[in-house]
């Protein structure tokens, strides 16, 4: 299949696995439920291959819950209930989509009440799931670059480690690495253009544009490792995340976008 192809049955995918999410969030979830919604790339148009990868990406949900309680009991009861949660997420997807390229991933992220900053300021920035959205106050430009900043700052701890860390690493353990890494590159070079640009449209793009932006403004040294590492990623899903020699170049380039990230601000991060 061309990748026009393999993106129009991912997207298929994507569709059925948010229609799932939203029938098992009603009937599984809605006693702790308050709110879901959906963010991400999942829900952001795909103009080329990089915008999605199957399994590399996820579908992102954000759940907000009653009274800021657990999503489930913190007992044997909740995680078996957790985990039948996943048995039935599988079988009814399997039903919608039974020739599916890929069983899409889902990132459930529970909103705590003291994260408000999570919350979107307008319902055209997020996809509704369940439930009715909160949105937060207008966030000033200022305070969103400062959150993002935080986030920079914390590869320098993380680069450091990864020597050590994937020394004892092989074969199926590669896979663990890359899922370590995976949603820290996504929106690492995003959070670096909000240091340039204007950091709330950043947001808001897909990596077709992203790529752009990042190259307009310099900062190819970014765009280049990040542009391999999302079409590496697919020759990985393709190999079934099974060639060692594609793992590695596969999270290589996770750690030049990085690298390449902290180092494009480097000087900001140490001035803090």
């Amino acid at each position: 299949m061309s990748y026009g192809e393999l993106l129009l049955e991912a997207r298929r995918d994507v569709d059925a696995a948010i229609e799932v999410w939203r029938q098992l969030i009603h009937e599984r979830l809605r006693d702790r439920v308050e709110y879901a919604l959906l963010k991400g790339s999942g829900i952001k148009e795909w103009e080329s291959p990089v915008d999605y990868v199957p399994v590399i990406s996820d579908v992102d949900i954000h759940v907000g819950t009653k009274d800021g309680m657990p999503l489930f009991p913190k007992n044997r009861d909740g995680f078996l209930y957790s985990l039948e949660t996943t048995r039935l997420y599988e079988k009814m997807f399997n039903e919608r989509r039974p020739n599916h390229l890929h069983i899409p991933r889902p990132q459930i992220m529970v909103v705590e009440e003291n994260r408000g900053e999570w919350l979107p300021e307008s319902l055209g920035e997020v996809k509704p799931l369940y439930g009715e959205v909160p949105l937060k106050p207008e966030e000033s430009l200022e305070s969103l670059r400062a959150r993002d900043m935080d986030e920079i700052a914390g590869l320098g701890p993380l680069l450091a480690r990864l020597p050590e860390y994937v020394i004892e690493r092989i074969d199926l353990e590669y896979y663990r690495v890359l899922r370590m890494l995976c949603y820290v590159v996504s929106p690492t070079p995003v959070r670096v253009l909000g240091q340039y640009t204007d950091p709330k449209h950043a947001w808001t793009l897909n990596r077709t544009n992203v790529l752009r932006l990042l190259e307009s403004n310099g900062l190819q040294a970014i765009a280049e490792p990040y542009r391999e590492y999302y079409l590496t990623g697919w020759k990985a899903f393709t190999e079934d995340f099974r060639g060692n020699d594609t793992m590695r170049q596969l999270i290589t380039h996770a750690y030049d976008v990085l690298y390449a990230s902290y180092d494009a601000v480097r000087e900001k991060v140490e001035q803090r």
